[in-house]
């Protein structure tokens, strides 16, 4: 189920990443591109739940993300399972726990994750790309939502609607979620956000 429930959410994140149309709202988007644009680092934790009709209770995991301007990415899932997925310098590679140790994924997942990845590294800065599979539209108030509806097939049967709240101070995505329907949606949640200070080294690097 876990498994099942981690590719459906590498499709979702690459839809979403994918689909901020300037057309609509661009003065909005020209704004949320200028105020990212301080953003030379960032860290956050992430709790990210998935929450199905069928299921009792959430599936929740837990783990660490973080940026690097221009393109370095480190997102590492810490609970239940550890897994750490790393671009830096336009290359990609995916490690999974296994016997104690942290090995590389040599079966292609690292690729689907670079596609995701690289989309991650232009929003983080601001910069969102024409998609004519969504309809967006900016709410403001306390904090800036960015709502993303379908407008085609493409999506049917995968997202009703995507909902990405970001800070009205920075642009920095504090909550995105996304809705496949009445039975089942994914939140995450960047928690402890720290913004523009020196990150571990070795944070882009292999695992040892």
């Amino acid at each position: 189920m876990r498994g099942q429930a981690g590719r459906r959410l590498l499709i979702l994140l690459f839809l979403l990443l994918t689909a901020f149309p300037a057309a609509a709202g661009a003065d909005d988007f020209d704004r949320l591109r200028r105020d990212a644009s301080g953003i030379s680092s960032l860290s956050a934790d992430f709790v990210q739940k998935k929450s199905m009709k069928i299921l009792s209770a959430p599936l929740v995991s837990k783990g660490k993300f973080y940026y690097a301007a221009p393109d370095s990415i480190r997102w590492e899932y810490v609970k239940p399972i550890r897994s750490i997925v790393i671009s830096n310098q336009g290359n990609t590679k995916r490690y999974i726990a296994s016997g104690g140790k942290m090995i590389e994924d040599k079966t292609g997942g690292a690729l689907a994750m670079k596609i995701v990845l690289d989309e991650v590294a232009g929003w983080m800065k601001g910069k969102f790309t024409a998609n004519p599979s969504f309809a967006a539209r900016v709410q403001e108030g306390p904090e800036t939502q960015i709502v993303l509806t379908p407008t085609g097939k493409n999506t049917a049967g995968l997202i009703e609607k995507i909902e990405i709240t970001v800070s009205r101070k920075d642009a920095v995505v504090k909550t995105v979620r996304i809705v496949e329907g009445a039975a089942a949606e994914t939140r995450i949640d960047f928690l402890h956000t720290v913004v523009n200070q020196t990150l571990p080294p070795g944070t882009f690097q292999d695992i040892p």
